[in-house]
């Protein structure tokens, strides 16, 4: 018989840094690079007006009467002559170039190259997003995490509280109520802990689906260096600094309905009665031909001048959206300053608290085993202590998520 050699499996958390690593994989990102993928595609197309364009035509028809003209010279010519026959073939291969039109095709492929560049920093943007939204649901995974920890530590002092109660009870030294009490604390954390991994799992859930892979567990946290922030590195920011860009060219754009517009064009044309092409009757089969065609709009009702003002209007507006916004994450990122400091005392104060509800827990405990301690005081010191313990990382937490929240708000992402 064959003996199964049983290895334990070790479960290890994922690190946050992995987690940055892994945003590349979370769809909202690659929907993202889809769209820099269209305007990529965009550009190719709009850069085609370039190199001009070369159509080929071919005509069948068949007319229901013979074409014919009259000549009148009264009074003595009154004549009637067919102009082709009844069934008519073209071909025109013909190649066009826009030789100037009022610098509108350059300044669309300026726009769409601005509007490439603006499209991969919305990408960049969707990633700075995507790092705050995991950080965040990172942080509140690490709390609940050392809440079970602590809960866990409060069962067990209960159940071996509970014990030493059942021992006093048997010697007829403590009240049943008293152990009654300390039982039904003791399921009270119970619950609290299942309350608390529900919540954790589903908070692991909406890090895997943000990820598109699935997270078990998480690793320790670290708290972040802060630097001196940089705003104008922000992808938001820039973003903002290209659709500037991109409304000066639709100011240029609308300008080009000023200027003519002038067209090169050669064609390759043949008119003949057969669908070889190699009989005409009443015409001449080469109808190829050399031109240059020039159109100046006059008169449109205003449209051009409104187009114009539209676009100026536009930059003006991008301009006062970006002095707001600017504004707005400048006062964002001092606020956040501000409570990463407040929540630094707060997190030396539940250091110290602790060490203070570890003292009285130890005191109390002593005192309950001499018979000294209500069942009660026990549990109020158990519960304290607990609670500092979760308060202390939930602080922690909250300092980690702040840390990077400053980081890559300040423009380091």
């Amino acid at each position: 018989m064959k003996k199964l050699l049983l290895i334990p499996i070790l479960s290890f958390g994922v690190s946050f840094d992995s987690i940055k690593k892994d945003i590349t994989n979370s769809l909202a990102y690659k929907i993202s690079q889809k769209k820099v993928e269209i305007y990529s595609q965009k550009l190719n197309s709009i850069k085609s007006k370039n190199y001009g364009s070369l159509d080929l035509e071919y005509d069948a028809v068949h007319m229901f009467e013979q074409p014919y003209s009259y000549v009148k010279i009264p009074p003595l010519i009154d004549t009637k002559s067919n102009l082709s026959d009844k069934n008519h073939f073209i071909v025109e291969l013909k190649y066009s170039y826009p030789l100037f039109t009022g610098f509108a095709i350059s300044n669309l492929i300026e726009k769409s190259k601005l509007e490439l560049l603006k499209e991969k920093l919305n990408l960049k943007n969707t990633k700075r997003i995507l790092i705050l939204q995991t950080a965040q649901i990172y942080s509140n995974i690490y709390a609940l995490k050392e809440k079970i920890r602590a809960l866990n530590f409060a069962k067990e002092a209960l159940v071996s509280e509970k014990e030493k109660a059942i021992g006093f009870y048997n010697l007829g030294l403590l009240d049943k109520s008293k152990v009654d009490e300390i039982n039904a604390k003791y399921y009270e954390v119970v619950a609290d802990i299942e309350n608390t991994k529900a919540n954790k799992k589903a908070l692991l859930n909406t890090l895997s689906y943000i990820l598109n892979k699935k997270i078990n567990n998480i690793d320790s946290i670290e708290i972040y260096k802060i630097n001196k922030p940089d705003f104008q590195k922000r992808a938001d920011v820039k973003i903002i600094n290209q659709t500037l860009k991109i409304a000066n060219k639709d100011i240029e754009i609308a300008k080009s309905d000023n200027y003519p517009k002038v067209e090169f064009e050669i064609a390759l044309k043949k008119e003949a009665d057969n669908m070889k092409l190699d009989e005409n009757k009443y015409q001449n089969i080469d109808k190829s031909y050399v031109g240059i065609g020039i159109k100046y709009n006059i008169f449109s009702g205003g449209e051009t001048k409104a187009n114009m003002q539209l676009a100026k209007i536009a930059k003006s507006s991008t301009i006062l959206f970006y002095n707001d916004y600017l504004n707005k994450i400048k006062t964002e990122y001092e606020n956040d300053i501000d409570k990463y400091k407040g929540l630094q005392y707060q997190l030396k104060a539940a250091q110290k608290e602790i060490i203070s509800r570890e003292s009285y827990f130890e005191y109390i405990k002593a005192k309950f085993n001499e018979g000294l301690a209500d069942s009660s005081d026990l549990n109020d010191a158990i519960s304290k202590l607990a609670l500092a313990k979760a308060k202390k990382e939930a602080i922690k937490a909250e300092l980690f998520f702040i840390s990077i929240k400053l980081q890559v708000n300040g423009g380091e992402v």
